[in-house]
């Protein structure tokens, strides 16, 4: 396989790349999508992290950011990060889409313009612009250690963080276990699933 790209990993979801990564490369269910039927969105991930009670460094990150970077953040859930104004910036200039440990705001417009969004929940009132913290440095957003340059999958069954080392691999071992889910009828998968649950039941009640 040639080297991945992110329109390769946006054809895998989080549940393809479960048999790919160990679980601390998956965020806390905490993390979600903040509107219904959000598309999946993949890319590279671009770092920020702000100050508590404050929102200046992922405000400086929209303008940072390169067109398909996810900027990840990591924050805190008590004043919004962003807006709705932010969120029509970032998608402006190309940005694929936010995953923020922390809350947002504004989030009828942000549905309105179908910016996607994975984070905590929201809050109407807004951060502080007073704490620098320099971008694209590690971050720890839903429990998982993210560094710019990661891949980032997220959609409605979460999110994954793919180093780039682990890249071709992981994605190998998705689109095999996309592609063998595909491949197979309901009752060929039941036939192996029901199989597979009696070999697993003899066992243990026979040890």
């Amino acid at each position: 396989m040639t080297h991945p790209t992110y329109n390769d990993f946006a054809q895998v979801s989080s549940c393809d790349l479960a048999d790919a990564l160990p679980r601390h490369q998956f965020m806390h269910y905490a993390i979600h999508p903040l509107w219904a039927n959000m598309p999946r969105i993949a890319g590279r991930a671009f770092t920020a992290q702000c100050g508590h009670g404050d929102n200046l460094m992922l405000h400086a990150a929209i303008y940072a950011a390169e067109p398909g970077d996810i900027i990840v953040v990591q924050a805190n859930d008590e004043y919004a990060v962003s807006g709705g104004n932010v969120c029509a910036i970032a998608k402006s200039r190309g940005i694929a889409g936010f995953v923020i440990d922390g809350v947002i705001r504004d989030i009828d417009e942000v549905v309105d313009i179908e910016f996607p969004v994975h984070a905590l929940g929201t809050c109407p009132k807004p951060g502080a612009k007073k704490v620098y913290i320099p971008l694209n440095q590690p971050v720890v957003c839903g429990g998982v250690n993210v560094h710019t340059g990661d891949i980032i999958v997220a959609d409605n069954d979460g999110v994954a963080v793919i180093p780039q080392s682990q890249a071709q691999d992981a994605l190998a071992t998705a689109i095999k276990r996309r592609d063998a889910d595909a491949g197979q009828t309901l009752l060929q998968w039941q036939s192996k699933h029901e199989q597979n649950v009696k070999d697993i039941l003899l066992k243990l009640t026979q040890d």
